[in-house]
């Protein structure tokens, strides 16, 4: 079963893409195919003013780049809040939202396939990303102007981006050099350095994905922490002690978040009323949708239609 969150995907010339959607499997891992199958990797230019990330993992690498700041990264049990001119790199299989934390929020994103850089039999594997794929391997990098080795990073994904997005003669290879170029900087970090990730905290993960999954798949349902923690066998206070340590908001913020992300989609993509978008998301009483509406998008569903459609 996929959901859908954020708006519908517009793509614009030289290949980038505005407002994306998120779909994603029952386990929340992301299904949308980043580009081709011969080129897989797209890059994005969005504004969060209008939606947030919803948390869901996938299989790509993924870079973002604060065009303007500051936005809120989470990845995993961390929150990274990104000023103007700094970035982040994330790994495969990490668990992130994005989100605005004040003011305008623009950003520029690239989400690719490791084998872009060179498939599983060759040394550009061996060499630039089985380090970063190895088990203790850091979830993200945070990239910072101030750090030379960052800085130049940093470089070399804006040009990898720069270059899907004007698709100048012989892109491909040149982006393909710019993420080797980066991934050889990253890799390097893994040497030695590695933060080792117990067993215990993999099976927290993946219990956690399968909760997201539960959420995901019946939003427009009653859904209380009893139901949620259920279904991956947990009490109640070990299933709130487990969203607190990794999304560090409670099950019922998430499933709040999650139902007026879906709204704002609905809002956006289609003419249906106020009212009849708040049940399809699972509020039953129309004046707690505009109240919880209007705590986390700081408008009501009806001003936020007038303002972004």
């Amino acid at each position: 079963m996929a959901y859908r969150t954020s708006c519908a995907t517009i793509v614009h010339e030289g290949g980038v893409h505005c407002e994306t959607d998120i779909v994603a499997d029952a386990e929340g891992r992301e299904l949308v195919q980043h580009g081709s199958a011969l080129f897989p990797i797209a890059c994005y230019a969005e504004d969060l003013a209008s939606y947030s990330v919803a948390w869901h993992w996938h299989e790509e690498f993924e870079y973002i780049l604060t065009i303007q700041g500051p936005l809120h990264v989470d990845v995993n049990k961390t929150r990274l809040t990104l000023q103007t001119g700094q970035g982040v790199f994330l790994n495969s299989g990490a668990l992130h939202s994005v989100e605005q934390a004040e003011g305008t929020a623009l950003l520029h994103s690239g989400v690719f396939q490791p084998r872009l850089v060179g498939g599983m039999d060759t040394i550009f594997w061996q060499k630039l990303i089985r380090p970063l794929l190895q088990p203790g391997a850091p979830a993200f990098f945070l990239l910072d102007e101030a750090v030379p080795w960052q800085k130049q990073v940093l470089i070399f994904l804006r040009d990898a981006w720069k270059e899907v997005a004007d698709e100048p003669f012989d892109y491909e290879n040149r982006v393909r050099y710019h993420l080797s170029a980066a991934l050889r900087l990253l890799s390097t970090q893994c040497v030695g350095g590695k933060t080792k990730v117990s067993e215990q905290e993999q099976i927290a993960s993946e219990r956690m994905k399968r909760m997201l999954r539960y959420v995901e798949e019946h939003y427009a349902e009653e859904l209380t922490v009893e139901k949620i923690a259920a279904c991956v066998a947990l009490s109640e206070s070990a299933c709130l002690r487990s969203f607190r340590q990794l999304l560090g908001i409670t099950p019922i913020q998430y499933v709040k978040q999650f139902r007026v992300e879906k709204a704002a989609e609905l809002l956006r993509s289609t003419r249906l009323k106020t009212g009849e978008i708040g049940l399809e998301c699972g509020f039953s009483d129309g004046s707690y949708f505009i109240k919880t509406f209007r705590e986390i998008k700081h408008c009501t569903p009806r001003e936020y239609r007038t303002k972004f459609c």
